[in-house]
């Protein structure tokens, strides 16, 4: 069967009611980060239900679906996370925030924009595909991952144990266009340590923000790096933090952090390195000084228990790689219009993917102006549209000979 004969748009149209329930569904299930484990049983009923031939839960309760296929093709992860941000003030919600209601044409709901409408399509996308005897080559995996909205501890640790796949393609919101960049964040801490002592005899002691009066009029001359999608990397010192609670003594320490923009060009390695090179000029007698990159503690809804990068690497896809213009193709034979490349101006897992080696992109339905909001809602004729845009992405791409 030819691309021609197989026509998408018919599919996400006799497909497309039980996708919007299984949309509606999700969101009615609360699954704030750390407490997805509905969600994530909900997740494994229904690829149970969808026939994947393997349903699994890893360690930090991500959940993995495999469908094989036919043999011989690249292999494609579908990536969304279970979690959502906080509803907020709900009385601020039109319709509520976990209502999964279907009005004035919108899905509404938290996590309807990010991601979970986007998660039902991507469940449905290889099991449409079977179902319909267009079984690609490449085998398919769906992963609902945990903790991403607080710390991609669930991609983190999937791409760390090697659960690994040729593509992938993450659901965050792209208006149905192809996302191939974002940016980074990672959040450097500096900590000055001298000696405490009472305020009113300073000279018996060493007060660290004798290094911090040397340090912080050098930050303007860190020289960021430059990337054509973004511009350059910023970086903002947002917070600094006595170790003594009183206001008469000279602390034994002070930290100060620094929020990190980084561009895809950059490593968190070289990024310390050159803060430390600052520090390094501001030397001062009796003060320590240490860098490091703030981790925080994560606690997964089955109870595992560990440690999360505050932030998400950076991340980007040539527009000419293969994925990206197989799927680019694709989707403007389908739609009739270009579709554009662009650049995410958040963070995303996509980096923890794209650093071991796998190629990624993304692609959603949804609109990124309405994600963590309380206008939080998906458009329908935008979701439709994106059944279309999924089904036609993977037979392409899944297709591709390994």
């Amino acid at each position: 069967m030819n691309d021609a004969q197989k026509n998408f748009r018919a599919l996400a149209d006799k497909y497309y009611d039980e996708i919007l329930k299984t949309a509606s569904d999700m969101l009615k299930i609360p699954s704030v980060s750390g407490n997805e484990k509905d969600m994530a049983e909900y997740t494994f009923r229904k690829m149970r239900e969808l026939g994947y031939d393997d349903v699994r839960f890893d360690r930090v309760g991500n959940v993995i679906g495999l469908m094989k296929g036919s043999g011989g093709g690249k292999s494609l992860m579908y990536n969304c996370h279970l979690d959502t941000v906080e509803p907020g003030d709900q009385k601020k919600w039109k319709y509520g925030p976990f209502s999964g209601a279907i009005e004035e044409g919108k899905l509404w709901g938290r996590g309807a924009s990010d991601t979970k409408a986007t998660f039902a399509i991507q469940l449905y996308t290889p099991y449409i595909l079977k179902k319909e005897n267009l079984l690609p080559r490449g085998d398919s995996l769906v992963v609902g991952v945990v903790c991403e909205e607080t710390s991609a501890f669930g991609s983190m640790n999937m791409a760390a144990d090697g659960l690994l796949t040729d593509f992938a393609i993450v659901g965050e919101a792209t208006e149905n266009d192809i996302a191939v960049a974002s940016r980074g964040r990672i959040v450097v801490e500096v900590k000055a340590t001298g000696k405490s002592c009472h305020a009113s005899i300073p000279h018996t002691g060493v007060n660290p923000f004798d290094f911090f009066a040397k340090f912080l009029p050098l930050l303007p001359e860190y020289e960021p790096a430059s990337d054509e999608l973004f511009g350059k990397s910023t970086m903002t010192p947002t917070k600094i933090v006595s170790s003594e609670e009183g206001t008469n003594l000279v602390p034994g320490s002070v930290t100060l952090t620094l929020d990190y923009r980084s561009v895809p060009s950059e490593t968190n390695e070289a990024i310390l390195q050159k803060i430390q090179k600052l520090a390094d000029r501001c030397s001062t007698e009796g003060i320590r000084v240490e860098l490091s990159i703030l981790m925080v503690d994560v606690t997964c809804y089955n109870g595992y228990q560990g440690r999360g990068l505050q932030g998400e690497p950076s991340y980007a896809i040539p527009r000419d790689h293969l994925l990206v213009r197989t799927a680019k193709k694709a989707l403007e034979e389908l739609y009739g219009r270009e579709v554009r490349t662009k650049p995410w101006a958040f963070a995303t897992d996509c980096g923890h993917f794209s650093q071991r080696g796998v190629a990624v992109m993304g692609f959603s339905p949804a609109e990124i102006r309405l994600c963590h909001t309380t206008e939080d809602c998906m458009d329908l004729a935008m979701l439709r549209e994106g059944i279309a845009g999924y089904l036609a992405i993977a037979d392409r791409v899944s297709n591709i000979e390994k």
